[in-house]
């Protein structure tokens, strides 16, 4: 049987332990967009649901809602239908067949990036990796964009985030249409 030199031993010790366990410092999820900040579109989600999915996609991946609601509005491309899938800790909007808005006031669903109601704003910050531009710690909600898709900055989509007390109490993520 081969030995291993002892540094080796440590180093493939020591490369295992921060592989499996992580660095003890929060990556950075909050990107700087130049004079915003964003968030990259794979954080937009929540249950295996992002903005702009079909309707089928959405009974496909969370099965039959607990109920739906059907409402309407009017944009810039006319009149429109609003279909709001309720599921236990979920609510799903679809507008013209696609997932227009997704929110949550439960802390039992996740956000991508490891943020979830009753997270405090200080431990959002850590999370993020590092305190928004504009982020006064004070205000009762706070928006953040969507990154740029393959350099194009028009920033369609953002998350909201709300806050009693300096806890969260909801997340919605909402498409930027027309």
């Amino acid at each position: 049987m081969t030995k291993l030199h002892p540094f080796f031993l440590l180093l493939l010790i020591f490369g295992f332990a921060k592989f499996s366990i992580g660095s003890s410092e929060s990556p950075t999820v909050l990107v700087d967009g130049g004079h915003f900040n964003c968030l990259p579109v794979s954080t937009f989600g929540l249950e295996g649901i992002r903005l702009w999915k079909s309707e089928n996609t959405v009974s496909e991946t969370l099965g039959e809602p607990n109920s739906i609601t059907i409402g309407g509005g009017e944009d810039d491309g006319g009149s429109y239908g609003i279909k709001t899938y309720h599921y236990d800790h979920l609510q799903i909007d679809i507008v013209r067949g696609k997932v227009d808005r997704i929110y949550t006031s439960s802390n039992k669903v996740v956000m991508p990036s490891g943020i979830r109601v009753g997270n405090s704003m200080d431990q959002i910050i850590q999370i993020l990796g590092r305190k928004p531009r504009n982020w006064q710690g004070t205000q009762s909600e706070f928006s953040i964009v969507t990154c740029p898709v393959n350099g194009d900055w028009v920033q369609e989509d953002y998350v909201t985030l709300k806050f009693n007390n300096k806890v969260l109490t909801s997340v919605e993520y909402a498409a930027n249409r027309p």
